[in-house]
C-alpha cells in the first residue's frame, strides 16, 4: 500500500498499524514519518519556550 503525504507530497509505504488504521478510517489525513517528526521537535521546542 503507497500512501502520499499531504505535506510534502511525497509517497511512502506506512507500518502495519498504519496501514490497519488507514483501511479502517480511510477518510483521515496521513503525514509521512520525516514530516511527523519535524513537527513534533518544533512543538516540543516551542512547549519548553513557554515561561
Amino acid at each position: 500500500m503507497k500512501v502520499i503525504c499531504i505535506l510534502c507530497d511525497e509517497a511512502f509505504t506506512p507500518s502495519k498499524f498504519q496501514a490497519r488504521k488507514i483501511m479502517k478510517h480511510p477518510h483521515k489525513i496521513q503525514i509521512c514519518e520525516t514530516c511527523h517528526d519535524r513537527i513534533t521537535t518544533k512543538v516540543n521546542m516551542q512547549r519548553t519556550a513557554k515561561p
